[in-house]
């Protein structure tokens, strides 16, 4: 992770740490993606052209889901049915080009998307173009989301807003959860 990134990171883990914990107490499952190459020439395409030696390499340490966030990756407390599943085969910003993500979201039903991560203007936002354009329902929460700095979140915020997501703080998704899951 780039160092100018690290802090706004910290400071959107207590609202990821949420909004799992909420997923968790009622049964939904959370979706952990981890970005990264193990050869660029292979398997890093634009992305790794544009990065090239700053691309994300897999298994180093910025590949893998910060320490902070790892205890709360796990079965939910209330029922042995229902995983956190974790994506390591990501190599794009689009989580599901070329991951089985696509395929588990399809045999577990699910329709909507709550998409919380770094980066707001990358791997956020191109999962949530091609969520909605696979015809999911798109939650993009505005206060779990983070970039490298507030002109590029807003205006992602603001294109996605447009015709592609519902835009929403961490407390009012917890809110809409509590009215719709038991």
């Amino acid at each position: 992770m780039q160092e100018s990134l690290r802090k706004e990171v910290i400071d959107i883990i207590p609202n990821v740490k949420s909004i799992v914990k909420t997923c968790h107490e009622k049964d939904i499952p959370v979706f952990w993606t981890q970005h990264g190459h193990r050869n660029l020439k292979f398997d890093g395409g634009a992305v790794g052209r544009w990065w090239g030696d700053g691309s994300i390499k897999w298994g180093s340490d910025e590949w893998k889901i910060l320490r902070e966030l790892q205890p709360i990756i796990s079965r939910s407390s209330t029922s042995i049915d229902v995983l956190d599943f974790v994506i390591k085969n990501k190599t794009r910003y689009d989580a599901f080009y070329r991951t089985e993500l696509g395929s588990i979201l399809t045999s577990l039903g699910i329709e909507t998307l709550i998409i919380s991560g770094a980066e707001t203007n990358l791997c956020c936002e191109a999962t949530a173009r091609s969520g909605f354009d696979q015809d999911y329902n798109i939650v993009f929460l505005k206060d779990a989301t983070v970039t490298e700095n507030e002109e590029m979140h807003k205006a992602t915020l603001l294109n996605l807003e447009y015709g592609v997501a519902k835009i929403a703080t961490v407390t009012e998704v917890i809110e809409w959860l509590d009215k719709r899951v038991n």
